[in-house]
């Protein structure tokens, strides 16, 4: 099963979507359910040890990590409105938060 998490909050600056951030990378070891992220408005600072571990673990477990801002960072790739389009029709299931 595929899930599409799309945060529209800053991680670094948005608690709920620092949560978002850590229940994606909690179900990605599982195996079961395969973790797609996407950060509308990025992700903010990278100081935050928990958002650098989140990452890291989504990024070890072959989850594919996107970004519509133009964030410099060694995970997001970016992407467009109709790339993101074309990844919600085709997830399993669509979290927005």
């Amino acid at each position: 099963m595929n899930a599409l998490f799309v945060i529209n909050g800053i991680p670094s600056e948005n608690r709920r979507a620092k949560e978002a951030l850590r229940i994606a990378a909690g179900i990605s070891p599982w195996g079961k359910v395969k973790a797609t992220v996407c950060f509308t408005n990025g992700i903010g600072k990278m100081e935050d040890p928990e958002i650098h571990r989140y990452l890291t673990l989504l990024n070890e477990t072959g989850s594919k990590l996107y970004t519509m801002e133009k964030d410099s960072n060694e995970f997001l790739e970016p992407i467009n409105m109709s790339d993101l389009n074309e990844l919600q029709k085709n997830a399993g299931t669509v979290l927005e938060f």
